[in-house]
């Protein structure tokens, strides 16, 4: 990592990071909030009993996390690019958390602290800008794995919008359309069948 870092430092170039707050929440439901992980925590606050920086959300988290390790290689003026984020709309019934209500919430508020100004960057670079990438412009179809992997998208394959998304940061939640409650926010307590494919043994 240190010769990367290294090479980053002397060409002035970004450090990219991918960074799901999804897959953080997923795995600890219990212990993150939703809402701490979709950006919209109204009182949830947690200190950091390293730092003592006070964080309202689990992307500026996972961000400083990363400008944390490489301040302990030495290197602390190195940029951040957030090269993807994002939040699936839709997945199998054992996926919790991935439906249109929570990739809309999500995506929206992140648009929102990524554009506001002036910058609010993150406590441990406040006022430092971070470009940022939403993952993705489409549902992938063909794309394997877990039905969330094909479900990141702002847009049906035909084009069609998922929901309705301000990339500019301006329009307040007020004026966007109702959308479906999620129905899958706890973690799934029925039975789930597995069914062999054709082919297998």
């Amino acid at each position: 990592m240190e010769p990367l870092l290294r090479f980053l430092d002397q060409t002035k170039s970004f450090f990219f990071i991918d960074a799901y707050t999804y897959f953080e929440w997923v795995s600890k439901p219990n212990i993150v909030s939703l809402d701490y992980a979709l950006l919209a925590a109204q009182n949830t606050t947690f200190k950091d009993p390293f730092s003592g920086l006070v964080y309202n959300n689990l992307l500026d988290q996972i961000l400083d996390s990363v400008v944390f390790a490489m301040k302990k290689l030495g290197y602390v003026n190195i940029p951040l690019f957030v090269a993807e984020t994002g939040w699936p709309n839709a997945g199998d019934i054992d996926q919790i958390g991935a439906s249109i209500y929570n990739a809309a919430t999500y995506n929206r508020n992140v648009v929102k602290k990524f554009t506001v100004t002036p910058t609010v960057g993150t406590p441990a670079r406040p006022g430092v800008s971070i470009p940022l990438n939403i993952f993705a412009l489409y549902n992938e179809n063909q794309k394997p794995g877990p039905s969330t992997e094909r479900h990141f998208g702002l847009s049906y394959p035909n084009g069609t919008k998922i929901y309705n998304i301000d990339l500019s940061g301006k329009t307040p939640e007020s004026a966007y359309n109702a959308l479906p409650q999620p129905t899958n926010n706890e973690p799934y307590k029925g039975k789930i069948w597995c069914v062999v494919a054709e082919g297998g043994n």
